[in-house]
């Protein structure tokens, strides 16, 4: 799959006009030379005596001459038009910025960073913009609130890189492996910065991939919406990459109703497809837009899907005129599973915020 890949990236690779001319006029400049130039050397025992060549005579002769002299100045002309172009690409190169944004919270990919797998076709000065809370994170009481100070640095970061560039020449990429609240957070952050390249960790190569596999059709099946209707608060539960887990949404938030989001054909490590993240995106958001007209002030986000798509989320919701929203992180053996939550920032509330879920003790208590 690599070398097919890289093949067909070299197919559709950017010609360079000046270097096809050159290389079309020196074409037929060596088949005229080779096809009319005769050459006649005679000698004893190697070494040679007499050295002679020629070319044709009369009309076609000439006919050839002059096709020659054309050719040589379209290479000529050619070679000043690559010069040109890589001039031009140079000084593009020099204003432009690509802003790579990794986000390190779990899994240590210093030996893979983002910023050496960045699309050859994102032009300019790469400038690493990384974040790394992995040490706030290890351990069995991680600091969240911490990890969430560093976080908001994302958007300081990108814009001290763009200074007085303009927005046009500078193009963020992001990925990374973090808690899901935290990677929504992120996708929160970045929705300010305008377009941004995902790309994702693949976990079988061990390797950061783009999201350019076409369109596998694949969108979510969506139930229980009409169950949310009467309720200020719904849990909202996303099964992207596999089944969210209900015995534990059912012990976390007792009595709350549940809106079920599954995608078709669940499997991890699957969505590659930046069209099927789209598709999948606008779902998410419609969905939220049906709970907000129904009065709903309160989603818990239950998101079960990789790392590019929990921050493409993130950069989808509107956090003015969606109900407000709480990204929860999910560990097994943990009472309640679901332990804690980041809530997203709000017009009223500037920043996001780390809660604790109580446990179902201190509840009834």
């Amino acid at each position: 799959m690599n070398l097919i890949n890289r093949w067909v990236e070299w197919i559709f690779r950017k010609r360079n006009v000046g270097v096809a001319i050159t290389a079309a006029c020196c074409s037929v400049l060596v088949v005229i030379v080779s096809a009319n130039i005769s050459v006649e050397a005679s000698g004893i025992l190697g070494v040679v005596g007499t050295f002679k060549f020629s070319t044709g005579e009369g009309t076609p002769g000439l006919a050839q001459i002059a096709i020659a002299w054309v050719m040589l100045a379209g290479a000529i002309v050619g070679l000043g038009l690559t010069v040109h172009s890589y001039r031009k690409e140079s000084r593009e190169a020099d204003i432009k910025r690509v802003v790579v944004v990794e986000l390190r919270g779990l899994v240590d990919t210093s030996d893979h960073p983002l910023i050496e797998a960045v699309p050859k076709r994102l032009a300019g000065r790469k400038v690493d913009a990384s974040v790394d809370v992995r040490q706030l994170l290890t351990g069995p009481s991680p600091n969240v609130p911490e990890a969430l100070l560093e976080l908001r640095h994302i958007q300081r970061n990108v814009r001290q890189v763009r200074g007085d560039t303009a927005r046009a020449h500078v193009q963020v990429v992001a990925g990374g492996i973090m808690p899901v609240p935290l990677l929504f957070y992120s996708g929160v952050l970045l929705d300010d910065e305008g377009h941004v390249v995902l790309m994702d960790w693949e976990r079988t190569g061990k390797c950061w991939k783009q999201l350019a596999d076409p369109d596998d059709g694949t969108r979510f099946e969506i139930s229980g919406i009409e169950t949310a209707q009467a309720s200020k608060e719904v849990v909202l539960a996303v099964s992207a990459s596999y089944l969210a887990d209900f015995s534990g949404i059912e012990s976390t938030f007792p009595g709350l109703p549940v809106v079920h989001l599954q995608r078709q054909d669940l499997s991890v490590n699957s969505i590659w497809s930046d069209d099927t993240q789209a598709q999948l995106t606008q779902q998410f958001l419609q969905t939220l837009g049906a709970l907000a007209n129904d009065g709903v002030e309160l989603v818990h986000l239950i998101l079960a899907a990789p790392a590019s798509l929990s921050i493409r989320f993130g950069m989808a919701y509107d956090v003015r005129n969606m109900p407000t929203l709480r990204c929860y992180q999910w560990n097994r053996g943990q009472v309640p599973p679901y332990e804690w939550s980041v809530e997203m920032p709000t017009n009223h509330q500037a920043a996001a915020v780390h809660i604790p879920t109580p446990t179902p003790e201190a509840i009834t208590s």
